[in-house]
C-alpha cells in the first residue's frame, strides 16, 4: 500500500456484488471499526455497489472504480489496499492479473479458489517474487481450505507444546441444514463455473495429487517436502465407508481440494519439527447414522459422491482438447457466476469438524471446530474476511511469505476466528 494514504490498515474487497461478496462486504463494513480498519471496495460499477448497500442497508464503504480488465485502475486499487480479498472468480481467468498487483503493490492477497492449476502456477511463478516483495498469496481461504488447514495447525501446535510432533490427522464434518434443506441446494453459479475453468485449463488438472503443492520438493528425503513420502503416506481414497456408526464420505465438494494445502503449510510449518516428516492426513464427511435401510441409502449416496469425484477426477486427466470441448458444454448448461442460492436456503445452518491426532511419540488427542452458518456463503465469506482483517492489523509472520496457506497467515491466533462464528478447541 501506499504510505501516504491513511496510516490504518485497508483491507480491499474485490466481487462485492456477488453471491459470497455481497456477504463479505456487510460483514467486513460491520467489524471495520472494531477491528481499526479501513475498507474499500473495487468495483466496475461503483453505483451498483452502492445500490447494493442500500438495498441490504449497508454503511456505504469507499468505493473506487476497478475492473481487472483495465490494468490502471486495477494498480490504483490495489494500491489503496494492505490486504485484498478476491471473491471475483472464476479465479483462473481473472485471477492473474489481481495476484501480479498485489506482488508489484506489496499487499497481501486472499481468495477461495480451489483451481488447482491456478495455485500450482502461483506457487511455481509468484512465490519467490512474493517472498521478495513482503507479501503473502493465500488461495483456498474459505470452507476450502481453511478449517481443515487451520485445524490441523493448531493440533500441531498443541502437540509442539507438549514436545512432540504430529503424526496423523484423521478429520470428519457434519453439517446440520434447515429441515427441507439439502447441501446441494447451496452451490452457487461461480462454484460450477470454477470446475469449467479447471477443465478449460491447458496445464494438466494435478486433482488427485496430495503432493501438488510442496514447495522445494525434495525427493528420498523422507521430510514433509518429499512427494513420494506425502503420497505413500496420505493417499487420497474416493470411497465411502462406515466408522463409528456413521457413513463417511469423501470431503465436498472436492475431496481433492484440501490436501494439497494442508501438506504444503507442514512443509513450510515453523512449528519445531513440523517439516521433518509427512503427515498422514485423512477427511471425510458424516452423512449420519449407518444402521438399517435409512443407513443403508446414505451409504448408497456416499458411494454415488465417491463415484462423481472419481470422473470429475478422471475428466481431469482428459487431453486438453477434450477437457475444452467438455468445459464449453458444461459452461452452456451450468448456471452463471453471479447467481446462486439466497435468502431461507442460507440460514439456520451449523457444522462441526472433529479431528482425531497422534504423534511420533505415542499421544492421540482430539481437537474440534465448531461453526455457525452455511459453509460455503455464510462461513467462508466470514472466515476470509477475519483473515484478512487479522493480516492487516498484525501482519504475517516470515514463515507465510510467498504462495502461502490460511494456517500460515493465521499464525495459531484461533481467537481471530471468533467473529466469524468459528471456535476450535484442542485436547
Amino acid at each position: 500500500m501506499d504510505s501516504t494514504q491513511n496510516p490504518r490498515p485497508v483491507v480491499g474487497l474485490l466481487g462485492a456484488t456477488g453471491i459470497t461478496g455481497r456477504v463479505a462486504l456487510a460483514h467486513l463494513v460491520a467489524r471495520a471499526a472494531e477491528a481499526g480498519v479501513d475498507v474499500v471496495v473495487g468495483a466496475r460499477d461503483p453505483e451498483r455497489v452502492r445500490a447494493l448497500c442500500a438495498e441490504r442497508g449497508i454503511p456505504v464503504p469507499e468505493i473506487v472504480p476497478a475492473d481487472v480488465t483495465d490494468p490502471g485502475s486495477l494498480r490504483a486499487f490495489v494500491r489503496r489496499s494492505d490486504v485484498l480479498v478476491n471473491l471475483a472468480g472464476p479465479y483462473t481467468r481473472l485471477a492473474p492479473p489481481v495476484l501480479a498487483a498485489c506482488v508489484a503493490a506489496g499487499a497481501h492477497y486472499l481468495d477461495l479458489t480451489g483451481e488447482s492449476q491456478l495455485a500450482h502456477r502461483t506457487d511455481r511463478d509468484l512465490d519467490a517474487p512474493a517472498r521478495a516483495a513482503g507479501v503473502a498469496l493465500v488461495h483456498t481461504a474459505g470452507f476450502e481450505a481453511l478449517p481443515a488447514d487451520v485445524l490441523v495447525d493448531a493440533a500441531r501446535r498443541h502437540a509442539a507444546a507438549h514436545g512432540e510432533t504430529l503424526r496423523t490427522a484423521d478429520l470428519v464434518t457434519s453439517v446440520r441444514t434447515p429441515p427441507g434443506t439439502g447441501f446441494s441446494e447451496s452451490v452457487s453459479g461461480g462454484t460450477l463455473q470454477s470446475l469449467v475453468e479447471v477443465l478449460r485449463d491447458p496445464d494438466p488438472a494435478r486433482m488427485g495429487d496430495v503432493a501438488a503443492r510442496l514447495p522445494a520438493p525434495a525427493p528420498g528425503t523422507g521430510t514433509a517436502a518429499d512427494p513420494g513420502a506425502v503420497r505413500r503416506t496420505s493417499p487420497l481414497r474416493l470411497r465411502a465407508r462406515t466408522a463409528g456408526g456413521r457413513v463417511l464420505a469423501p470431503m465436498s465438494p472436492l475431496a481433492a481440494i484440501n490436501p494439497p494445502v494442508v501438506h504444503r503449510t507442514q512443509a513450510l510449518s515453523p512449528v519445531p519439527g513440523a517439516a521433518a516428516h509427512p503427515l498422514a492426513f485423512r477427511e471425510a464427511a458424516d452423512l449420519g447414522r449407518s444402521g438399517g435401510l435409512p443407513g443403508a441409502g446414505r451409504f448408497a449416496a456416499a458411494v454415488a459422491v465417491a463415484a462423481v469425484q472419481f470422473l470429475a477426477g478422471l475428466a481431469g486427466r482428459l487431453p486438453h482438447p477434450v477437457r475444452a470441448r467438455l468445459a464449453d458444454v458444461l459452461a452452456a448448461r451450468l448456471p452463471q457466476a453471479g447467481t446462486g442460492p439466497t435468502g431461507d436456503v442460507l440460514t439456520g445452518w451449523s457444522w462441526t469438524t472433529r479431528g482425531v491426532f497422534t504423534t511420533h511419540q505415542g499421544s492421540t488427542f482430539p481437537a474440534v471446530l465448531e461453526a455457525q452458518g452455511n459453509p460455503g456463503y455464510g462461513t467462508t465469506p466470514w472466515l476470509t474476511t477475519e483473515l484478512a482483517l487479522r493480516m492487516a492489523v498484525h501482519g504475517v509472520p516470515d514463515a507465510a511469505l510467498g504462495s502461502s496457506t490460511p494456517a500460515l497467515a493465521l499464525d495459531g491466533d484461533l481467537d481471530a476466528l471468533l467473529p466469524a462464528r468459528v471456535r476450535i478447541t484442542v485436547g
